[in-house]
């Protein structure tokens, strides 16, 4: 048994706001769906899952896209309740800045009526993953606010270079890192799956 395999203590991650980040494909969707997995198991109260993996069409799955947006799956426990709505991949398909940045207002926009629902019940843990689709286009503040509203957080979001530069990218990271100072814990996952 590899230390991917290992059994994750939950305990490491209740009552704290952990951040996941790192390049395309390193495992952070892995990482967090372990981390889900052991709450599912070993702890107490309502969790909801806030999925913002983009769905990437056909041209893109293979090749530049593989590896990107992969979403987490959710046991059929009552107390754990799973959001997740259509999510563009601005990068992969806008032709230009202009609609690139569209497509991220578009997403912002979707987000936060997720978060509306998912926050609307009573939960003490909150899962996001792809966290960095919605800081192309969304506040910052916003989302440590719902984060913070809730006694256990495991985020993950891409920090990286992979996806290339530009007003979108630079947006994206200064936001992450805004994002990384306010948490209780970084895990910071580099190189391959």
């Amino acid at each position: 048994m590899n230390s991917r395999d290992a059994v994750i203590s939950i305990a490491r991650y209740l009552n704290r706001f952990t951040v996941i980040v790192g390049e395309v494909n390193t495992g952070k969707t892995t990482l967090t769906q372990r981390i889900l997995d052991s709450y599912c198991l070993r702890a107490e109260g309502h969790a909801a899952v806030v999925d913002l993996a983009p769905v990437i069409p056909p041209p893109y799955a293979k090749g530049y896209g593989s590896g990107i947006g992969g979403t987490l799956n959710v046991s059929q426990l009552d107390r754990v309740r799973y959001f997740h709505c259509p999510i563009h991949a601005p990068r992969l398909l806008g032709k230009s800045e202009q609609e690139m940045l569209a497509l991220a207002d578009q997403n912002a926009s979707r987000i936060e009526s997720l978060f509306e629902q998912a926050l609307a019940g009573e939960i003490t843990a909150l899962f996001i993953n792809d966290c960095s689709l919605y800081l192309h286009a969304g506040k910052v503040e916003k989302l440590i606010t719902w984060i913070r509203s809730v006694e256990t957080a495991v985020v993950n979001g891409y920090y990286g270079s992979t996806l290339g530069p530009g007003l979108l990218s630079a947006r994206e990271r200064k936001k992450m890192e805004h994002l990384m100072s306010c948490c209780d814990r970084v895990i910071h996952l580099e190189g391959g799956r």
